[in-house]
């Protein structure tokens, strides 16, 4: 009793001493919102695919009346009496009902149908080239599409059946037809679905559903690089149409049989019905031989109520530990990693609703072994850690495009997480306790003003009652809307983050190199370095209306900055500027499961002495995902 109280204690003077100020700030910028979220809990969200408009409906403030009248009649009233009521009248009332009717007739299922029962689903395979669940008469009868259709497997029914929310007999409803889209969307070897609900000709209280799916080609070859050496790879991410993804991975440093090595990936999203994926990797390389599974299933639905995962790995040799990436260390790494976690979900309101709250209680335990390792750092971070968290989240999805795809339906998350963790580890040579908080909010801006992300992460280790390994991560991320410039479309990115770390071990630093959420194309890590940084990152795509055998090409241009703590004994604000800008093309087909093909020139004026300030580079990219807002395993986060 007395080790926690001391613990508390120190937590207490570790807060007041060094954060008070910037928590503060945290609360107000983030906290608040999350109140206004609450207020807002009645909105109804769509999307108007054309044009991509976001566009929410209050209906609690629309029929708000004061003294007799209605709240839009009293705004209209003083809408001419200056520029705020005016602006104030078309964000709140004049756009909302202009769009209303729009709104219904896009909702997805008329509100006749809502509550009827489901006689029978009729899926729908729409074939990757040439075909369109929104246009179900678009063909493309060229050889070369008629040949790319006929070899492959389409995903099997009972694949698809498995994974919606839906099924024969049960009554229809929004929130399902809504969840089943969006879970079918999340498989990486599905592009597209689409449910339509149609009433039945002959009984009045049921009706028949039709499911499109439009898989994506799961053949692919690819080259690139793989940790670092370049290499072409071979896959299926959809054997034989049920979900399994096999992969082939040929590393070739130099022209030296002798030097190549190889990966193996065996893996399999949704198994067996239940939102399991499971993934085998094996690799013998030159700089990285190790094995290793893992099995995970996630809190996918909010009337999930257990989730939970297991990783088993051995490296023999490897030159990160993904628990701690900002310690330099001496490769080679061999080291075992044993990760256990599980969690369950309480829903809070009624289901089938689109906007849901959960409370999660969540824990974890994770055994890692370092072998073979030089005395380089006074600690080194082995043992077992034992965690156990509380969440509180409020979640729900809206539908729009052109955002990290390319044309694509993509669910787009608001809501909020609050997530408070406790952990305590044990080694041979210490033991200490960590405590931590985390708090995001994200949603559209009303009425088609953007997006806006906004997130917090504090906390620390405690050893004997003083904090080590402590920080603090504050973060925001702004979407813009579509802006038309004639054929093409343009919509602009902006990233603000700020990271500081206190009491850090003495080979502990932060980067603002591209890997570890830094400048685009920075990649300087042994040189520069610190203890704190702000970045801010800045891009415009362009999307073109070209789609050259169903090629989408998009161009754009970045701007990123950072400010770098590298000498202790001065402000951050006084450290001089990193820049990295420039500009390049992305080339992507969402009917493949390629990554996206990435042309890049950035331009760095001010890099280490001998350094080239130039970079151009071929990559290939994998697609940006929205941070949702469910809790996953509780821990200590990484620190970047």
């Amino acid at each position: 009793m007395h080790e926690k109280n001391n613990l508390l204690q120190a937590f207490c003077k570790f807060l007041l001493g060094q954060f008070v100020c910037k928590l503060l700030i945290l609360c107000i910028i983030i906290l608040a919102p999350s109140l206004y979220a609450e207020a807002q809990e009645t909105d109804t969200t769509t999307i108007i695919r054309n044009d991509t408009t976001i566009q929410f409906l209050n209906p609690k403030a629309i029929e708000k009346t004061l003294e007799g009248r209605k709240l839009e009649e009293i705004l209209e009233e003083y809408s001419d009496r200056n520029i705020f009521s005016k602006k104030l009248h078309e964000w709140l009332v004049k756009s909302s009902f202009e769009k209303s009717a729009e709104i219904n007739e896009n909702s997805g299922l008329p509100k006749e149908l809502i509550g009827k029962k489901i006689r029978s689903i009729d899926i729908r395979h729409i074939q990757p080239f040439g075909g369109s669940v929104y246009d179900t008469t678009a063909t493309n009868n060229s050889w070369l599409t008629r040949v790319g259709n006929k070899f492959r497997f389409e995903t099997a029914s009972s694949v698809i059946l498995k994974t919606i929310t839906i099924q024969e007999g049960s009554t229809i409803n929004r929130a399902d037809i809504n969840d089943s889209e969006r879970l079918l969307r999340s498989l990486s070897f599905i592009n597209e679905a689409r449910i339509v609900v149609w009433p039945h000709p002959t009984i009045e209280d049921e009706v028949n559903i039709s499911l499109y799916v439009q898989d994506r080609y799961p053949h692919a070859i690819s080259f690139g690089f793989t940790n670092e050496k370049p290499s072409i790879s071979l896959m299926n991410k959809n054997l034989l149409g049920r979900g399994i993804s096999l992969a082939h991975t040929l590393v070739a440093p130099s022209f030296r049989i002798g030097e190549w090595g190889f990966r193996e990936t065996l893996g399999a999203e949704n198994f067996l019905g239940e939102f399991i994926n499971f993934e085998i990797d094996y690799s013998q390389i030159d700089n990285l031989k190790l094995i290793s599974g893992k099995v995970q299933r996630e809190f996918v639905l909010p009337e999930t109520k257990y989730a939970g995962g297991m990783t088993i790995n051995r490296s023999f040799e490897n030159p990160t530990l993904r628990d701690y990436p900002s310690i330099e260390w001496a490769p080679p790494l061999d080291f075992s990693r044993q990760n256990f976690w599980a969690g369950r979900s309480f829903l809070l309101n009624e289901d089938k609703t689109p906007v849901r709250s959960n409370f999660y209680i969540t824990a974890r335990l994770l055994d890692l072994r370092l072998f073979n390792q030089t005395e380089q750092t006074h600690f080194l971070p082995d043992g077992r850690f034992y965690y156990g968290g509380i969440a509180l989240s409020k979640r729900g999805y809206y539908q729009n495009n052109l955002i990290y795809s390319f044309g694509r339906t993509e669910d787009v998350p608001f809501g909020y997480l609050s997530y408070l963790a406790y952990g305590y580890h044990s080694s041979q040579k210490l033991k200490r306790h960590f405590i931590s908080y985390h708090h995001s909010w994200g949603r559209a801006l009303i009425p088609s003003k953007g997006y806006l992300y906004l997130s917090g992460d504090i906390g620390s280790f405690f050893n004997s009652g003083k904090p080590e390994q402590s920080f603090m991560k504050l973060s925001g991320e702004y979407i813009s809307p579509l802006i038309e410039l004639r054929n093409s479309k343009l919509r602009n990115f902006f990233e603000l983050e700020y990271v500081k770390g206190f009491n850090r071990l003495p080979d502990e630093y932060l980067y603002i190199d591209e890997d570890v959420n830094g400048l685009h194309r920075f990649d300087y890590k042994s040189k520069i370095r610190g203890s704190e940084k702000i970045v801010l990152k800045t891009e415009q795509v362009f999307f073109t209306p070209h789609e050259p055998l169903g090629f989408k090409f998009t161009f754009f241009t970045f701007f990123d900055t950072a400010l770098l703590r590298e000498n202790p004994r001065h402000s951050i604000f006084e450290q001089t500027p990193y820049f990295s800008f420039g500009g390049g093309l992305r080339i992507r087909n969402d009917n493949l499961v390629f990554n996206t093909l990435q042309i890049r020139l950035a331009i760095m004026p001010r890099v280490p002495s001998g350094e080239l300030p130039l970079s151009l580079r071929t990559t290939g990219e994998s697609i940006k995902d929205f941070r949702d807002f469910v809790p996953s395993q509780p821990g200590n986060p990484v620190f970047y």
